[in-house]
Protein backbone atom coordinates (compact mmCIF):
# COMPACT_ATOMS: atom_id res chain seq x y z
CA UNK A 1 0.00 0.00 0.00
CA UNK A 2 1.47 3.48 -0.94
CA UNK A 3 0.49 6.83 0.54
CA UNK A 4 1.22 10.17 -1.28
CA UNK A 5 -0.65 13.16 -1.63
CA UNK A 6 -3.87 13.29 -3.77
CA UNK A 7 -3.77 15.36 -7.09
CA UNK A 8 -6.44 15.72 -10.02
CA UNK A 9 -6.57 12.17 -11.21
CA UNK A 10 -7.53 10.95 -7.94
CA UNK A 11 -10.99 13.21 -7.47
CA UNK A 12 -12.82 10.40 -9.04
CA UNK A 13 -11.60 7.42 -7.18
CA UNK A 14 -11.78 9.17 -3.73
CA UNK A 15 -15.59 9.90 -4.21
CA UNK A 16 -16.09 6.51 -5.05
CA UNK A 17 -14.57 5.72 -1.87
CA UNK A 18 -16.69 7.79 0.01
CA UNK A 19 -19.97 6.48 -1.62
CA UNK A 20 -18.26 3.02 -0.43
CA UNK A 21 -17.10 4.08 3.04
CA UNK A 22 -20.43 6.27 3.95
CA UNK A 23 -23.69 4.76 3.00
CA UNK A 24 -26.35 6.68 4.44
CA UNK A 25 -24.83 9.65 5.21
CA UNK A 26 -26.07 12.89 4.00
CA UNK A 27 -23.11 14.29 2.11
CA UNK A 28 -23.01 11.01 0.43
CA UNK A 29 -26.98 11.21 -0.39
CA UNK A 30 -26.03 14.64 -2.93
CA UNK A 31 -24.14 12.70 -4.80
CA UNK A 32 -20.91 11.89 -6.77
CA UNK A 33 -20.96 15.20 -8.87
CA UNK A 34 -21.29 17.18 -5.37
CA UNK A 35 -18.96 15.08 -3.80
CA UNK A 36 -16.37 15.80 -6.45
CA UNK A 37 -16.61 19.15 -6.26
CA UNK A 38 -16.34 19.20 -2.44
CA UNK A 39 -12.71 17.08 -2.77
CA UNK A 40 -11.73 19.44 -5.53
CA UNK A 41 -11.80 21.87 -2.71
CA UNK A 42 -9.09 20.76 -0.68
CA UNK A 43 -7.21 20.14 -3.30
CA UNK A 44 -7.36 23.55 -4.68
CA UNK A 45 -6.78 25.32 -1.43
CA UNK A 46 -3.29 26.59 0.00
CA UNK A 47 -4.08 25.28 3.52
CA UNK A 48 -5.53 21.67 1.42
CA UNK A 49 -4.13 18.74 3.70
CA UNK A 50 -5.04 15.68 0.93
CA UNK A 51 -3.61 12.34 1.03
CA UNK A 52 -4.79 8.76 -0.68
CA UNK A 53 -3.92 5.61 -0.39
CA UNK A 54 -3.06 3.00 -3.33
CA UNK A 55 -2.59 -0.63 -3.91
CA UNK A 56 -1.49 -1.23 -7.63
CA UNK A 57 -2.50 1.47 -9.03
CA UNK A 58 -6.32 1.84 -7.28
CA UNK A 59 -7.52 4.63 -4.63
CA UNK A 60 -8.15 2.61 -1.45
CA UNK A 61 -8.78 4.95 0.94
CA UNK A 62 -7.83 9.08 1.64
CA UNK A 63 -7.95 11.61 4.41
CA UNK A 64 -8.76 15.13 3.45
CA UNK A 65 -9.09 18.42 5.72
CA UNK A 66 -7.42 21.71 6.01
CA UNK A 67 -4.84 23.39 8.42
CA UNK A 68 -6.32 26.68 7.98
CA UNK A 69 -10.43 26.02 8.57
CA UNK A 70 -12.16 29.76 8.61
CA UNK A 71 -10.08 30.79 5.16
CA UNK A 72 -10.89 27.16 3.78
CA UNK A 73 -14.54 27.04 4.22
CA UNK A 74 -14.84 30.92 3.70
CA UNK A 75 -13.30 30.50 -0.15
CA UNK A 76 -15.25 27.22 -0.39
CA UNK A 77 -18.51 29.05 -0.34
CA UNK A 78 -17.06 31.88 -2.30
CA UNK A 79 -15.81 29.87 -5.18
CA UNK A 80 -17.91 26.72 -5.15
CA UNK A 81 -21.21 27.39 -3.92
CA UNK A 82 -23.30 27.87 -7.04
CA UNK A 83 -21.86 23.95 -7.82
CA UNK A 84 -22.71 22.70 -4.91
CA UNK A 85 -26.44 24.04 -5.04
CA UNK A 86 -26.35 22.56 -9.20
CA UNK A 87 -24.97 18.90 -8.40
CA UNK A 88 -27.20 18.85 -4.87
CA UNK A 89 -30.67 19.34 -7.18
CA UNK A 90 -31.29 16.04 -8.02
CA UNK A 91 -31.11 15.37 -4.17
CA UNK A 92 -33.16 18.51 -3.56
CA UNK A 93 -35.77 17.58 -5.85
CA UNK A 94 -36.09 14.05 -4.02
CA UNK A 95 -36.56 15.27 -0.53
CA UNK A 96 -36.88 19.21 -0.75
CA UNK A 97 -37.24 20.21 2.93
CA UNK A 98 -34.24 17.90 4.46
CA UNK A 99 -31.59 18.77 1.71
CA UNK A 100 -32.37 22.50 2.28
CA UNK A 101 -31.99 22.34 5.84
CA UNK A 102 -28.84 20.31 5.68
CA UNK A 103 -27.45 21.78 2.62
CA UNK A 104 -27.80 24.99 4.59
CA UNK A 105 -25.68 24.22 7.25
CA UNK A 106 -23.24 22.55 4.94
CA UNK A 107 -22.66 25.45 3.03
CA UNK A 108 -22.16 27.84 5.79
CA UNK A 109 -20.44 25.01 7.83
CA UNK A 110 -16.99 27.18 9.43
CA UNK A 111 -15.47 23.57 10.25
CA UNK A 112 -17.02 23.08 14.20
CA UNK A 113 -13.71 24.53 15.68
CA UNK A 114 -13.31 24.08 19.49
CA UNK A 115 -14.60 26.82 21.24
CA UNK A 116 -11.40 29.27 22.63
CA UNK A 117 -8.87 27.36 20.60
CA UNK A 118 -7.52 28.49 17.54
CA UNK A 119 -4.49 27.16 15.57
CA UNK A 120 -5.97 23.48 14.84
CA UNK A 121 -6.02 21.86 11.85
CA UNK A 122 -9.28 19.77 10.75
CA UNK A 123 -9.71 16.60 9.47
CA UNK A 124 -13.08 16.77 7.55
CA UNK A 125 -13.01 13.18 5.96
CA UNK A 126 -11.09 10.05 6.23
CA UNK A 127 -12.37 7.00 4.44
CA UNK A 128 -11.36 3.75 3.45
CA UNK A 129 -12.83 0.90 0.92
CA UNK A 130 -15.21 -1.35 2.97
CA UNK A 131 -12.79 -4.46 1.59
CA UNK A 132 -9.45 -2.96 3.30
CA UNK A 133 -10.58 -2.25 6.70
CA UNK A 134 -8.33 -3.93 9.53
CA UNK A 135 -5.84 -3.65 7.48
CA UNK A 136 -4.70 -0.54 9.03
CA UNK A 137 -4.89 2.08 5.98
CA UNK A 138 -6.79 4.28 7.84
CA UNK A 139 -3.96 4.60 10.80
CA UNK A 140 -1.61 5.15 7.68
CA UNK A 141 -3.55 8.15 6.16
CA UNK A 142 -4.14 9.32 9.74
CA UNK A 143 -0.58 9.50 10.89
CA UNK A 144 0.30 10.72 7.37
CA UNK A 145 -2.54 13.44 7.45
CA UNK A 146 -0.94 14.33 10.92
CA UNK A 147 2.58 14.93 10.17
CA UNK A 148 2.05 17.28 7.10
CA UNK A 149 -0.71 19.38 9.95
CA UNK A 150 2.21 19.98 12.48
CA UNK A 151 5.25 20.28 9.88
CA UNK A 152 3.22 23.40 9.15
CA UNK A 153 3.04 24.78 12.65
CA UNK A 154 -0.95 24.15 13.86
CA UNK A 155 -1.26 22.99 17.86
CA UNK A 156 -3.84 20.21 17.12
CA UNK A 157 -5.59 18.21 14.72
CA UNK A 158 -9.41 18.07 15.64
CA UNK A 159 -12.46 16.23 14.19
CA UNK A 160 -15.97 15.56 14.68
CA UNK A 161 -17.84 12.17 14.69
CA UNK A 162 -21.24 10.75 16.01
CA UNK A 163 -21.18 9.81 19.16
CA UNK A 164 -23.87 7.18 19.10
CA UNK A 165 -23.43 3.96 16.85
CA UNK A 166 -20.43 4.62 15.76
CA UNK A 167 -18.12 1.84 18.48
CA UNK A 168 -15.45 1.14 15.70
CA UNK A 169 -14.92 4.77 14.92
CA UNK A 170 -14.62 6.22 18.09
CA UNK A 171 -12.34 3.46 19.41
CA UNK A 172 -9.89 3.74 16.41
CA UNK A 173 -9.21 7.53 17.47
CA UNK A 174 -9.07 6.80 20.38
CA UNK A 175 -6.36 4.51 20.35
CA UNK A 176 -4.69 6.97 18.10
CA UNK A 177 -4.05 9.14 20.81
CA UNK A 178 -7.15 11.09 20.57
CA UNK A 179 -8.99 12.83 23.20
CA UNK A 180 -12.93 13.87 23.57
CA UNK A 181 -12.68 17.33 23.85
CA UNK A 182 -16.33 18.13 24.06
CA UNK A 183 -19.98 16.98 23.37
CA UNK A 184 -22.30 18.72 21.04
CA UNK A 185 -25.73 18.46 18.95
CA UNK A 186 -25.83 18.57 15.04
CA UNK A 187 -29.23 19.26 14.40
CA UNK A 188 -32.04 18.95 16.85
CA UNK A 189 -30.65 15.13 18.22
CA UNK A 190 -27.47 13.93 16.58
CA UNK A 191 -25.03 13.87 18.83
CA UNK A 192 -21.67 14.63 18.20
CA UNK A 193 -18.33 14.14 19.73
CA UNK A 194 -15.27 16.75 19.02
CA UNK A 195 -11.98 14.89 19.17
CA UNK A 196 -8.69 16.65 19.50
CA UNK A 197 -4.68 15.23 19.06
CA UNK A 198 -2.08 18.40 20.33
CA UNK A 199 1.15 18.12 18.57
CA UNK A 200 3.03 17.49 21.54
CA UNK A 201 1.48 13.57 21.85
CA UNK A 202 2.24 12.70 18.31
Amino acid sequence: MKLRFADERDIDAVASVHLAAFPGFFLTSLGRRFLIEMYRGFLSHPSGIFFVAEEQGEVMGFAAGTSAPDAFFSELRRRRAIFFLLWALPALLRHPAIVIQKLRSAIFYRGDKPAGLEGGALLSSIGVCPDVIGKSVGKRLLHDFESEAFSRGVGFVYLTTDEAGNDRVNKFYKNNGYFVESRFCQGASRAMLRYVKNSQSQ
